[in-house]
């Protein structure tokens, strides 16, 4: 790819290989790798190539035509998935970068089907972009490409349209529909700044007449950003290797534990469990009566989420989980030695949770019980590493507060490190 004679073009040019020549690096021998479409893809595929002619050996699965005509020009060696099922690096660009969770936007190029293919293939998708492209929430630069079939088109569109979506026919270059490498259509589906992708995606997905849309969710693993400062590494806060981490959303009743945690669910795509599913019958029954419980009576409770983490663990799998875990000794249990699970304490004042717990319907807790919910709490010391957040905001705010701060204070698995 040649690089454009302004000086403003060069500058991006540059900073686009920095962050390409680093994902190379990834690379082992051995390695079945996806090569990526798009610019920055492009000066991954140069560097791939140079590292080639040294020595490294590696087969290459391209994601688009134009990308696999560039690979054999290059004397890159290629594979199909007849040859190879299974994928041990995609390096690749996006369109947009989600901050926190790394949440993607990819298809301006044209090859979102077959990058989704060879993503949902490979044990990591690497993405390269430069600075510009992250973004506090997803949509807020980029259109949704959506792939469509040519039949019907108007009457997809429509049904994407009622979806909420300001759509746009992608034109080629000389001005008819652009066709991708499966003959379809594209629909750029503008939607604003997403609260939720993760269900956005499954209900474009469930248009009849989509083949495939541009959310990536919980796919890139790491992100490898470039500006003029330097290039910096963003690993996942998903990443299924390792140990991922596991959020423990504690709170008195009515901190709004439960809303928060279906807000993280739905820009993390996390499992999700309600901690006050888990109480036994008994439990319930004490609680709708307005009878305090005992530690006795949490015992077989805290045994429960304890074993709800374990279960997240043993799969190594992310996941939430509320639960009030109100007394010190009640994390032990469902904490313990497991360096997997972080504390999330929404912190609120009397007032605003008697409000909260007022404005309840159908809930087992009464709001009677909050004296001896507020009687039993026991903050959670420094020595327990507490994320603690104050709740009042919306629940869409707070859950973002919860992203940054695990971005920025880069515990295990949400590290940004200078490459």
């Amino acid at each position: 790819m040649s690089a454009s004679g302004t000086p403003a073009d060069a500058g991006r040019n540059a900073v686009k290989r920095a962050a390409a020549e680093a994902a190379v690096e990834l690379v082992e021998n051995g390695m079945v790798v996806g090569l990526g479409t798009g610019s920055t893809a492009a000066f991954a595929l140069e560097a791939l190539a140079r590292r080639h002619r040294q020595g490294l050996r590696f087969l290459g699965i391209p994601t688009s035509e134009r990308t696999a005509a560039a690979a054999r020009a290059a004397g890159l060696p290629l594979t199909t998935f007849a040859e190879h099922r299974q994928i041990d690096l995609t390096i690749d660009g996006a369109d947009e970068v989600e901050r926190g969770t790394l949440n993607l936007i990819k298809g301006l190029g044209g090859a979102l089907l077959r990058e989704k293919i060879v993503a949902a293939a490979s044990h990591r998708l690497a993405i390269v972009a430069d600075a510009g492209k992250l973004a506090d929430r997803l949509g807020t630069l980029a259109p949704v490409p959506v792939e469509v079939v040519g039949f019907g088109l108007e009457a997809t569109r429509a049904s994407l349209e009622a979806l909420g979506a300001s759509t746009r026919l992608r034109k080629a270059p000389d001005g008819e529909p652009f066709a991708t490498d499966g003959g379809n259509r594209i629909l750029d589906c503008s939607f604003g700044p997403l609260s939720d992708p993760a269900r956005l995606e499954r209900r474009i997905r469930h248009v009849v007449g989509v083949v495939e849309c541009g959310l990536f969710i919980s796919r890139a693993d790491p992100v490898i950003v470039a500006d003029q400062a330097g290039v910096h590494r963003l690993d996942s806060p998903r990443a299924h290797r390792g140990s991922p981490p596991i959020l423990l959303v504690m709170g008195l009743s009515g901190a709004g534990k439960s809303t928060v945690a279906l807000e993280l669910r739905a820009r993390l795509g996390w499992p999700f469990e309600e901690g006050d599913a888990l109480h036994p019958e008994a439990n319930i029954a004490k609680m709708h009566a307005g009878i305090p419980l005992t530690d006795a009576d949490r015992e077989p409770w805290l045994a429960r989420v304890a074993a709800w983490i374990d279960a997240r663990r043993a799969a190594r799998q992310p996941g939430i989980i509320t639960c009030s875990a109100l007394k010190r000794s009640y994390r032990q249990v469902v904490v313990g030695s497991r360096p997997e699970v972080r504390l999330v304490y929404l912190r609120g004042g009397r007032d605003l949770i008697a409000e909260h717990l007022m404005g309840r319907r159908g809930h087992f807790m009464p709001p009677t019980l909050m004296q001896s919910q507020i009687e039993t709490l026991e903050e959670p010391d420094p020595d327990e590493d507490p994320l603690t957040v104050d709740v009042g905001s919306p629940a869409r705010d707070v859950a973002d507060t919860i992203i940054r701060r695990l971005a920025a204070a880069s515990p295990a698995g949400w590290r940004a490190t200078p490459v």
